[in-house]
């Protein structure tokens, strides 16, 4: 039998179901009913159900609100709306929150026990699948297997005394005399998603998944005698690979590992990731093995699935990456709107990043470039306040990706629709004419024969008209932009440089020094030396 919750705020209604639905016939037991959709969920939360038949139109939380709820709360209740909207809004809705059936009034007592019994079909299989898994998972765990996996993994893990793991693995006849260990775990991709959201269907077939996961690994592992496999509650599988000949082990180990991804891709289509310790050649230092594995595992988020991660080779290759000639790529394609290269730019980014093995944290800086990079781009070109908001928005969403490709798919489309909109603006009341002007100024800002006019010359266009032009887009006049942006330039060498102020006002442009003082103090109120001893404190 399958508990029932009937939810309807007139009383006549829910007595008429309660009555004339013959409940035990379709396999069910009304577990009682409620007014509204509060009342419901109160109910639920003490005495639990498997179905929920309920109205709309309701006070307080009417039946759509109840079945976001239940979809949020109690995902593996089905529901029912028993309704008299034939609305497609509603319908839609009823579709995004899993309701199992959209029934509109007056409905018959034979329509109604059609649905009953179609939805008592979809709980009788899935009860089933619910009993295989769980008869599974039983089977494995029962007896002398738990008691070697659960003393595997405390030898792995180092989370007992050494005399006390030795006592557990004598109890199950696990005796290790190696020349060398190392640690192997092995993971799930959809299990590394912090942010994965499983229904309960997708859970019961990931258990068995996991389930899957080990036995391959076990019997890979076996028949290359290499090591030892036990399954966690985290659905993770553990691997403890010993030899006596190290020499031959290390490629031997990364081929076995190698097998395990693609028996899982072959046979369940699914991705996997192995992170790989290091070498030890002592029982009682396996656990730091395994705490390489579990960092080498991190770095799925710069290689994606179905890869071996190895900590050794993370270490060796791990370096800072140059990303300053592909950065200046990609402002020059976003300013020319070009879509395919911007596209080329990322994915050379994508490489250089994972070449050089960027975790999650360092990316993360080269994503917040990225942003400041276009912020200064439409600053420039006098873009307005409301996308600036969309460009942080845009970088909360890379930054929370789980995997770097993600991250950059994120950015390649706001990197496309800034250089769209550029490219709109350009020929918009001359702000072409500016955005040239601005970036000709940012490159050339150093030359102290930078002026007015071979600005012009640059544009070839008349000193009055750019004027004029110059001062309806941005604001303000060309030699107040020069100025405040050497003064910036300025200010940066002062605070991150040993550089003289002669060879500072050289480099922003001033050919005589004494005028760079006189300007600099005017702009900021200090003295170039006065400003470098305040904030170099």
């Amino acid at each position: 039998m399958y508990r029932i919750l009937l939810v309807d705020d007139e009383a006549l209604i829910r007595e008429a179901v309660s009555d004339n639905v013959q409940w035990e016939e379709y396999g069910y037991e009304l577990a009682g009913s409620c007014e509204n959709g509060k009342e419901a969920l109160e109910f639920i939360e003490k005495n639990p159900v498997d179905v929920v038949l309920t109205d709309i139109c309701m006070p307080y939380m009417d039946g759509m609100q109840l079945s976001e709820k239940l979809s949020e709360e109690y995902p593996s209740t089905k529901i029912i709306i028993l309704s008299g909207y034939d609305d497609f809004d509603y319908a839609k809705k009823a579709i995004r929150y899993g309701v199992k059936e959209y029934l509109l009034k007056p409905i018959t007592a034979e329509e109604m026990g059609k649905a009953l019994l179609d939805l008592k079909t979809e709980l009788d299989k899935e009860r089933k699948a619910e009993r295989k898994i769980s008869e599974l998972e039983s089977a494995y765990r029962k007896g002398q297997q738990l008691l070697y996996s659960d003393a595997l993994l405390h030898l792995i893990r180092g989370s007992k005394a050494d005399e006390e793991i030795r006592r557990e693995l004598a109890k199950v006849g696990l005796n290790l005399d190696s020349a060398v260990y190392r640690v192997a775990v092995v993971e799930l991709d959809i299990y590394a998603r912090s942010t994965y959201k499983l229904d309960e269907e997708r859970k019961r077939e990931s258990a068995l998944m996991a389930f899957v996961l080990h036995n391959i690994s076990q019997e890979i592992v076996g028949r290359n005698k290499a090591g030892e496999v036990c399954q966690g509650k985290d659905h993770r599988t553990y691997i403890l690979l010993h030899s006596n000949r190290p020499v031959e082990f290390r490629q031997r180990v990364k081929n076995i590992c190698r097998e395990i991804i693609e028996q899982m891709n072959q046979i369940m289509q699914l991705a996997v990731n192995i992170g790989l310790g290091s070498y030890v050649t002592e029982t009682e230092n396996i656990y730091k093995s395994y705490e390489e594995a579990e960092e080498a595992l991190e770095y799925h988020y710069i290689m994606g699935g179905n890869h071996v991660m190895e900590i050794e080779e993370i270490r060796e290759g791990k370096r800072q990456a140059d990303v300053d000639e592909i950065m200046d790529a990609i402002a020059l394609h976003v300013k020319g709107n070009e879509s395919r290269k911007i596209e080329e730019d990322f994915r050379n980014m994508e490489k250089v990043l994972r070449d050089c093995f960027y975790d999650r944290r360092s990316a993360g800086v080269i994503l917040q470039r990225v942003v400041d990079m276009l912020d200064e781009l439409c600053r420039l070109s006098g873009t307005e306040e409301s996308r600036k908001i969309a460009r942080e928005e845009v970088l909360e969403r890379a930054l929370a990706a789980e995997q770097m490709k993600e991250a950059l798919d994120i950015l390649i489309a706001c990197c496309m629709e800034t250089g769209e909109w550029m490219d709109s603006q350009k020929n918009i009341g001359g702000k072409k004419y500016a955005v040239m002007a601005m970036d000709y100024i940012e490159k050339n800002y150093g030359d102290c024969d930078l002026s007015l006019h071979s600005v012009c010359s640059y544009l070839n266009i008349s000193t009055s008209r750019f004027s004029a032009i110059f001062k309806q887009v941005t604001g303000t006049t060309f030699m107040d932009v020069l100025i405040g942006l050497r003064m910036q330039k300025a200010k940066e060498l002062l605070e991150h440089t040993d550089m003289k102020n002669y060879e500072i006002a050289e480099r922003v442009g001033f050919n005589d020094s004494h005028y760079f003082s006189i300007a600099f103090k005017k702009i900021t109120g200090k003295t170039p030396t006065e400003y470098a001893r305040e904030m170099r404190k």
